[in-house]
């Protein structure tokens, strides 16, 4: 199979775009070394302990706050950054195998986004146990998250087993690309039990402030990935030339990369050995699992809710041909990339929120999520600048085909909008979470989600006029719905606290 070589010059543009966007070019040579040294010093600020404790300003909560989010951050787009190399991999290998591969991330995403947020739950108990200064039931606890995820895990396995082929022979997608999405996801599934395991054992270490060791693995295992995504896709440094199934290797040995690792951190570190994880086996708890279930289920569904419309999106889009979804995937991935930073805002203002209402201090939990979603007003102000004057290059990166070169720079005006209200509604959802007020949540996702989303994109995808940019104004009319009711939670849970 023939395939055209990757355009390394628009990487380099786009990273000179960056850098000339934000400082004049005279500049540059006057700020570099202080700049240098000054990112040097903040980086390894970050590699120590982020200890939760009390603080007093507001300029210490800021601190602390961005010592907790900037971890995650890099965590998140390590996670993410994953994805992005293997739909840009493929992109540049082939369109049917990009396709593919496209067809395949948006169905495993339905279930394990659903997974993901379910074991969730155990943040926000770990984080108000360590404010409460109540830690003996912690090893108990993750236990249980372990069982959870080893439950989900066979129950996704049982269903891709069963209803994989008869949902893409459903879906009518070219069969070119329904053997590579049938392949991608079997290697995929080599490690999708240490990719649910990883969740507990990272929400563990996060929640005690730990957020720079998760932030050294995943950017580890983003190595790994990106090193086998390479080699297999392509065929280098002796590696079989697989195509896109080559992605779904990548991210096995990734999930793998992030299971080992994490559990040499949480047997070796100081603070986490006390409760001899992996040493002293701790039997189901029905009262704990159930805790977490109650907590996490509505976490997973409202997520599963969001996520779905994605994976739905992308099958609805499979009926206008495989450029359709090959644009449209390079746009989703994009926004997912800067949708890391909303996220990790997030993660971080349930932990911190959290611990101050376990401690009882419930005007600094008001503070930390103002600060929050301060934070997430002006990313988003910056995902609009850096796409707008940057589409061209952004377009160009993810594929050499005109055709779908043209899809995806149309598809970007409607995604920049997307990835910037949706980056101000996110963050709520991380205080909601610390609050304990999960249900709510996971009612406004249902309203926004498959009561605004869903219906609009459908009928307008089925209309002439509109077509695949129906799906688009579809989700942009989901996160804008979703935004103002979390807002409004937000204002009336906290009123409640006062």
């Amino acid at each position: 199979m023939t395939h055209k070589c990757l355009n390394y010059r628009v990487i380099h543009n786009i990273y000179s775009s960056i850098f000339y966007s934000i400082f004049n070019s005279q500049l540059l040579g006057n700020l570099s070394i202080k700049l240098d040294y000054f990112m040097v010093s903040y980086y390894i600020s970050l590699l120590r302990e982020v200890n939760m404790y009390q603080t007093y300003s507001i300029s210490q909560k800021l601190w602390l706050f961005i010592k907790l989010f900037t971890p995650m951050c890099i965590t998140q787009f390590s996670l993410i950054g994953g994805t992005f190399i293997a739909i840009f991999l493929t992109g540049q290998y082939s369109t049917i195998d990009l396709a593919g591969v496209a067809t395949g991330y948006n169905l495993w995403l339905l279930f394990y986004i659903f997974a993901q947020g379910t074991l969730l739950g155990i943040t926000p108990i770990i984080s108000q146990l360590l404010g409460a200064k109540k830690t003996n039931d912690i090893a108990t606890i993750f236990y249980q998250g372990l069982y959870i995820g080893t439950g989900l895990a066979f129950i996704i396995l049982m269903i891709g087993l069963l209803g994989l082929r008869p949902l893409l022979t459903a879906l009518n997608l070219e069969p070119a690309a329904a053997e590579v999405c049938i392949s991608y996801l079997k290697a995929y599934a080599i490690g999708l039990f240490p990719l649910l395991w990883v969740n507990t054992l990272r929400n563990t270490v996060d929640s005690h402030g730990l957020t720079h060791y998760s932030m050294a693995i995943v950017f580890t295992s983003f190595i790994v990935n990106v090193f086998l995504n390479y080699s297999l896709i392509f065929g280098h440094f002796g590696f079989p030339e697989i195509g896109g199934v080559g992605a779904g290797y990548g991210i096995a040995g990734a999930c793998w990369t992030n299971f080992i690792l994490f559990s040499l951190v949480l047997l070796l570190h100081p603070k986490l050995k006390g409760y001899r994880i992996f040493k002293d086996f701790s039997k189901p708890s029905f009262h704990y699992i159930r805790e977490q279930l109650h907590i996490g289920i509505p976490i997973g569904f409202s997520i599963f809710l969001e996520a779905s419309i994605f994976s739905i999106a992308g099958l609805l889009m499979v009926h206008f041909g495989s450029a359709v979804v090959a644009a449209h995937q390079s746009v989703i991935a994009f926004t997912n990339v800067f949708y890391c930073l909303p996220l990790s805002i997030a993660m971080a203002s349930t932990i911190a929120v959290a611990y101050e209402l376990g401690a009882g201090r419930k005007q600094e939990a008001i503070q930390y999520s103002y600060i929050s979603r301060i934070l997430a007003i002006v990313l988003a102000i910056m995902i609009c600048t850096f796409t707008f004057t940057n589409m061209d290059a952004i377009a160009d990166l993810f594929t050499n085909d005109d055709e779908v070169y043209g899809l995806i720079y149309q598809f970007l005006g409607y995604g920049v909008f997307f990835a910037a209200i949706d980056a101000i509604g996110t963050p709520l959802q991380g205080i909601l979470r610390a609050y304990k007020d999960v249900k709510i949540v996971l009612y406004i996702s249902l309203v926004s989600y498959w009561g605004v989303c869903f219906p609009t994109a459908y009928i307008l995808a089925k209309n002439p006029n509109y077509g695949p940019f129906g799906v688009w104004i579809g989700l942009l009319a989901s996160v804008l719905a979703a935004g103002v009711l979390f807002t409004w939670r937000t204002w009336y849970i906290q009123r409640q606290q006062k």
